[in-house]
């Protein structure tokens, strides 16, 4: 199967067919239009992929093997910029932008150049955070904040500080959840295609092309990634992992997705995005009680193998059904996060009271896991 994809007609014909979908096509129908975006990314960015990897080499953004790394050889690290490529060029034949729109797109740009120069030539966390502080900036000169506080001086600081805990915490969250074959192009897909349909069902047609468009690029990578017989050809890199991430907490800012309540406009993105903020809420309780780490700098820097896919695999999972349970975990909440959109206040909190009690059984397993290998 791989010999074929990685055949360079296969790419050819991949690009060719790409460029006819980019180009705006006037179809009847939202899924229709959607699917035409998602397939234009997806080919788009399978087709780009043999480039990047060759301009890796080139300029050595190469992941090294060493002890924490499961690969054996010298792999391309900066795969997620066929997805920024991609996306980016499927956007801009096929939108009208809002404001809000160049604020998503100008500031995902911003962190995912940042994190391309840090691939390439490593970034201090100092100088990481500044940028997407930066970037935070964008989105907020461009409207893109949430609102849920009363319109007040103090209303408008605590929306602000919580926009920007926001969308720092889950684009960190998603990046470290990028440890193993296929698991953050694969989530960013799921989450992307179930914020999607979040839009969908809330007519926000925007919304879902873009979600479908990134969901695209995703998936479009998962061909030179998602490898478990042989080894990846590309990683995703802090550029993709970090550009997935923003855009995905971004869209979820900048959704309407239930005028009733706040409790009701938040929680379906929150169940959504549930897995990998339990992952990074997880880590960073169980590494700070274990000393590991004592500021927010050594918080960014740290790379350990305590994560969600590293309890899976050390149960005895392969890197695939890692994958797969953790994929199969977020939708699982997304599917609740879909059902509650025109549901009462009541079974809102019942939903999030049922992701609450998965979540603490799951924090169970993770601690029986650790005791164990301890042990052994």
């Amino acid at each position: 199967m791989f010999h074929f994809l990685d055949h360079s007609l296969t790419r050819w014909l991949a690009l060719f067919l790409g460029a006819v979908l980019v180009v705006p096509w006037h179809v009847e129908g939202l899924l229709t239009h959607g699917m035409l975006l998602f397939l234009a990314s997806v080919l788009l960015c399978f087709a780009l992929m043999p480039l990047i990897i060759h301009f890796a080499k080139r300029i050595d953004a190469l992941d090294y093997p060493d002890a924490r790394r499961v690969h054996a050889t010298p792999t391309p690290r900066i795969g997620g910029l066929a997805v920024i490529i991609a996306v980016n060029a499927t956007l801009l034949f096929n939108f009208e932008y809002s404001l809000a729109f160049k604020g998503v797109v100008i500031s995902a740009l911003i962190v995912g150049l940042l994190s391309l120069w840090d691939d390439i030539k490593a970034l201090s966390a100092a100088i990481k955070l500044v940028g997407q502080l930066l970037a935070v900036a964008v989105l907020m000169y461009c409207d893109v904040t949430l609102h849920f506080a009363p319109d007040t001086w103090w209303g408008i600081v605590l929306e602000y500080s919580v926009t920007t805990l926001w969308m720092i915490g889950i684009t960190n969250a998603f990046n470290f959840l990028d440890g193993i074959n296929g698991l953050a192009s694969s989530l960013a897909a799921a989450t992307c295609l179930l914020m999607g349909a979040l839009a969908w069902h809330t007519d926000q047609n925007y919304m879902f092309y873009l979600c479908l468009a990134v969901a695209g690029g995703a998936v479009g990578f998962l061909a030179d990634n998602a490898r478990y017989q042989t080894q990846a050809r590309s990683f995703l890199g802090d550029v993709g992992s970090t550009y997935l991430g923003w855009v995905m907490a971004a869209v979820a800012v900048m959704g309407d997705w239930s005028g009733d309540s706040a409790i009701k406009a938040y929680a379906a993105p929150l169940l959504i995005f549930s897995v990998m903020i339990f992952d990074m809420v997880y880590t960073t309780i169980s590494r700070i009680a274990r000393g590991d780490v004592h500021s927010f700098r050594e918080w960014i820097e740290y790379v350990g193998k305590d994560h969600l896919h590293h309890r899976l695999m050390d149960i005895g999972c392969t890197q695939l059904q890692a994958v797969t349970l953790i994929v199969s975990f977020s939708l699982l909440m997304g599917l609740s996060a879909l059902a509650l959109i025109k549901s009462d206040i009541i079974t809102v909190w019942l939903l999030l009271f049922q992701a609450l009690v998965f979540y603490l059984t799951l924090s169970f397993f993770m601690l029986r896991v650790r005791k164990e290998n301890k042990a052994s």
